[in-house]
């Protein structure tokens, strides 16, 4: 039995870390690595469902091409000669950047975004902006500490307060469920606030019910106590904040009845969070992705930074405001043959406008799309938009292991190999601090060509003389350069144990990458982008039906939805069943000024009211909440504020 070590490769908090076993060729087993120091042998279904779509029986081997409406298969080079015969043609006529990339981070690694690097060779083409996942809180902590970080994990166990807001880890993050279990038993409170009672909720010592898209509101009301009762470090707010008058000024404009009716949470109990935040600390503050979600989710992120900031919890052990944790990104040469230099007609569109820019822009038309490492189809907001775009769109390509539902639009599939048949580099920019090296576990079957030498054979067909023609180490030498002044090279990245992140505390020696070098509530760099410089907050509207989507325990996005029988699942409470007659498990029509899907109801109360709660990944054949949801950006970041979508339900005569 052979064992190699892997790390996951899914667009997760915890990369978690493998060991995976092998037998005569054949992968058998997934399993975590006890002896990691951040996995301890703890891995989640999805990372074990590798294996599983390793050797699904729908999975693909060879190119497929779209003739006369239908599939045709055919050979790698055939491919590699149709997509550089159109992708001359496009760039010939109307510039490379006629030619759109779409992708996420289906499946992460270094090589696995190869075509990146192939696109700035070829001149630079169309790319996407904004995000479907993090972008609004990004783009408010990089206002506030002018970067990204987080606290390592175990630091949890020094503090006394750890407030989970809006987040789930029991379905996303099983290495923070873990040490909030541990943290619970050496007797620190828990504390979760969302609008609905999740499995992380049952394990807290106090859950905070929420009204949706109200966390900015909350967190300010519990900052303007913790002001007025003079709770807070007046030499900490002196020389580490800049705003602080401003900010408490605002919020001297906000009365406190206000807040706590928008939020639906009482003024005591505002105000014993404002008391564990200062006077029972250290606090720590984890954010999940949800609640920026939404048209204002910038200023939410930014109301807790202040709330985090304010009570003295920013750079103490014990403490911080834990949204994401950017390691690697600007230490690693991601670009190691300097192919931006080429890149000279690049784009970007936002990817809330994609349907009225594949629609309208002519300057020079897109006339050729690839996706990969994504399922826009079934991920984007308004599908019945984005499906009209791509009609509109001459040339498809997508890159996938499956057929997915964005596969079956486009005009020519390119199978790709499973994480377990390739090496690569993998780290995350969300939690773990630990950088990966993946071993190849077994070898792709029926001559399948991985990508990183399908792009090189792609170069040669076009004729970019500039492409590194290198192996897969060699490549990954140059990527991890930068490593090698603190003695990290490829083999010590193999063992499985590296991370460069050396302080477990954010920000502890309070020098912060603002241009005033202080935390800053009010910054002159969002003013700049015509934001408010302040956090703000504006009345929300929670007395229509909102439909809220989440990530469930056994997937990513659509990743692991395909073998799911049955409609899609609405989870509403007894209130909301029984005012439309409603039954559990009838089968009813969602309707939103977007378009209409079926589903079944669930009922259970753990959801308050007025809110249908549905999860992220179902496919065309089930209902994709998708077809529900708004194209819209939230206030910075270009996030898509799903969240602020609102729907009717329709009972259905049969």
């Amino acid at each position: 039995m052979q064992v190699v070590n892997h790390g996951c490769t899914l667009d997760c908090w915890d990369l978690c870390k493998f060991k995976v076993y092998i037998d005569n060729g054949k992968v058998v087993k997934i399993e975590g690595d006890k002896g990691h120091p951040y996995t301890k042998g703890i891995i989640c279904v999805k990372g074990k469902k590798h294996l599983e779509r390793l050797y699904h029986k729908n999975r693909k081997y060879s190119p497929m091409f779209k003739k006369n409406g239908k599939w045709i298969e055919i050979t790698f080079n055939e491919a590699l000669e149709l997509i550089s015969k159109k992708l001359r043609n496009y760039k010939e006529k109307f510039g490379s950047s006629s030619i759109l990339h779409y992708f996420e981070s289906g499946s992460g690694g270094v090589l696995k975004s190869i075509e990146n690097i192939f696109f700035n060779f070829l001149g630079g083409i169309t790319l996407p902006k904004g995000s479907l996942c993090w972008g609004a809180g990004i783009q408010a902590q990089k206002y506030d500490f002018g970067d990204i970080k987080g606290h390592t994990l175990d630091d949890i166990l020094n503090s006394k307060n750890i407030i989970i807001w809006g987040r789930n880890p029991a379905n996303t993050s099983i290495h923070l469920m873990y040490m909030l279990k541990k943290a619970k038993k050496k007797g620190k409170r828990i504390i979760v606030i969302d609008p609905i009672y999740t499995d992380t909720a049952k394990i807290a010592d106090t859950y905070i019910r929420i009204n949706p898209s109200t966390d900015g509101a909350l967190a300010m009301a519990i900052t303007k106590i913790i002001i007025e009762e003079k709770l807070y470090n007046e030499s900490f707010v002196r020389n580490y904040i800049k705003g602080f008058k401003e900010y408490n000024n605002y919020l001297k404009t906000l009365d406190l009845d206000y807040l706590s009716d928008e939020t639906g949470v009482g003024i005591e109990i505002i105000r014993k969070l404002a008391y564990l935040y200062t006077q029972k600390g250290p606090s720590t503050t984890y954010i999940g992705y949800g609640l920026q979600r939404y048209k204002n989710g910038g200023n939410t992120v930014r109301a807790i930074d202040a709330l985090a900031s304010i009570s003295g919890n920013i750079g103490i052990e014990g403490g911080g405001v834990n949204y994401a944790n950017r390691v690697y990104p600007d230490i690693l040469n991601l670009d190691p043959y300097n192919s931006l230099k080429y890149a000279h007609n690049t784009r970007y569109f936002n990817v809330s406008n994609f349907y009225n820019f594949i629609i309208k822009e002519d300057n020079p038309p897109i006339k050729a799309m690839f996706i990969t490492k994504a399922n826009p189809l079934t991920q984007m907001p308004n599908l019945n938009k984005v499906k009209l775009a791509f009609e509109k769109i001459d040339f498809k390509v997508c890159i996938d292991l499956f057929m997915t539902d964005t596969a079956n639009e486009c005009d020519l599939f390119i199978p790709c190999t499973n994480t377990l048949e390739s090496e690569d580099i993998v780290f995350s920019s969300m939690n773990n601090p630990y950088i990966i090296y993946n071993e190849k576990a077994v070898e792709p079957k029926n001559k399948l060509m991985d990508e990183y030498y399908f792009f090189q054979e792609l170069s040669k067909k076009m004729d970019i003389k500039e492409y590194p023609l290198v192996s897969k180490k060699e490549y990954l030498n140059k990527v991890i350069e930068p490593l090698k002044e603190i003695n990290i090279d490829l083999e010590k990245i193999k063992e499985g144990k590296i991370t460069i992140q050396t302080e477990k505390v954010a920000w502890k020696n309070l020098e912060f990458k603002t241009p005033s070098k202080k935390i800053e509530i009010y910054s002159e760099k969002a003013k700049g982008d015509g934001l408010s410089p302040l956090p703000v907050y504006n009345k929300q509207t929670n007395n229509k039906i909102r439909l809220i989507t989440s990530h469930p325990r056994d997937s990513l996005f659509s990743q692991h939805f395909m073998d799911v029988k049955g409609i899609t699942k609405a989870y509403l409470n007894s209130n909301l069943a029984k005012s439309y007659d409603l039954k559990d498990n009838e089968k009813v029509t969602l309707k939103s000024k977007n378009g209409e899907i079926k589903v079944q109801v669930i009922i259970k109360d753990n959801i308050p009211d007025n809110i249908i709660h549905m999860y992220i990944g179902w496919w065309h054949k089930h209902g994709a909440p998708n077809f529900l949801t708004n194209n819209i950006s939230s206030d910075m970041g270009g996030q898509i504020a799903f969240n602020d979508t609102f729907v009717e339900i329709i009972k259905n005569n049969n």
